[in-house]
C-alpha cells in the first residue's frame, strides 16, 4: 500500500493531502496509517455498515474500469504486468483527452431535481483553469498534454486489452 500510495503521489499534478481508504485491513493497518501520518498526509475512512460512503470514489469503476478490463479474475505478475500497462495508458488518455461532465447546479422542486452541468472538458483542462494549481505544475501538465499521442495511447490500450484477454482466468466459466 505505502508502494501505491508514493506511485500514485508522484503521478499527481498537485500535492496529495490526504487519502480515504475503506475498512480492509491491507489498507487500514498501523503500518500504512502511521506511515501517511507521517507524511502530513489527512487519513480518513469511510463509515461502517454504510455501503455508500465510497460511492464518489467508484462511480468511475463502471464507466472506465469495467468496460476496459471486465469482470474476469486476472493472476499472476503477466497479468499484473499487463494491467499496469493499460492502466499506464488509460490515466493519459482519460485524463488529457476524454471529455467529462461535471455538475455545477441541482435545484430540487418538490420531488423533481433539476440538473444543469458544465460543458464537457477534459480533466486536465480543469485543473489548468483551477487557480490553486501551481505554474509549475500546469506547466508539467501542458509538456504532457503536448507530447500526448491519443492514437498511441489507444493502440497501447487495446494491445493490453488483447494481452490481457489471454491471461483472463476462465474458472468457473460457463461454456456452451
Amino acid at each position: 500500500m505505502i508502494a501505491a500510495i508514493k506511485c500514485a503521489r508522484s503521478l499527481f499534478p498537485f500535492p496529495l493531502l490526504g487519502v480515504d481508504f475503506d475498512n480492509d485491513s491491507a489498507f487500514m493497518n498501523e503500518l500504512v496509517v502511521s506511515w501517511c501520518r507521517s507524511q502530513g498526509l489527512e487519513v480518513t475512512r469511510y463509515r461502517n455498515y454504510r455501503k455508500n460512503d465510497q460511492a464518489w470514489v467508484e462511480q468511475k469503476n463502471g464507466a472506465i474500469v469495467r468496460r476496459l478490463v471486465g469482470y474476469g479474475r486476472f493472476v499472476g505478475a503477466e497479468a499484473t504486468a499487463a494491467l499496469v500497462r493499460l492502466y499506464d495508458s488509460v490515466r493519459l488518455h482519460v485524463n488529457l483527452f476524454q471529455p467529462s461532465f461535471k455538475l455545477r447546479e441541482k435545484t430540487r422542486i418538490g420531488a423533481r431535481v433539476i440538473k444543469r452541468y458544465h460543458p464537457p472538458v477534459p480533466p486536465i483542462e480543469r485543473v489548468l483553469a483551477h487557480l490553486e494549481v501551481a505554474e509549475i505544475d500546469k506547466e508539467r501538465l501542458r509538456v504532457m498534454l503536448a507530447t500526448a499521442d491519443p492514437v498511441m495511447l489507444f493502440t497501447a490500450i487495446r494491445a493490453a486489452q488483447e494481452d490481457l484477454g489471454r491471461r483472463v482466468d476462465r474458472r468457473g466459466a460457463q461454456v456452451k
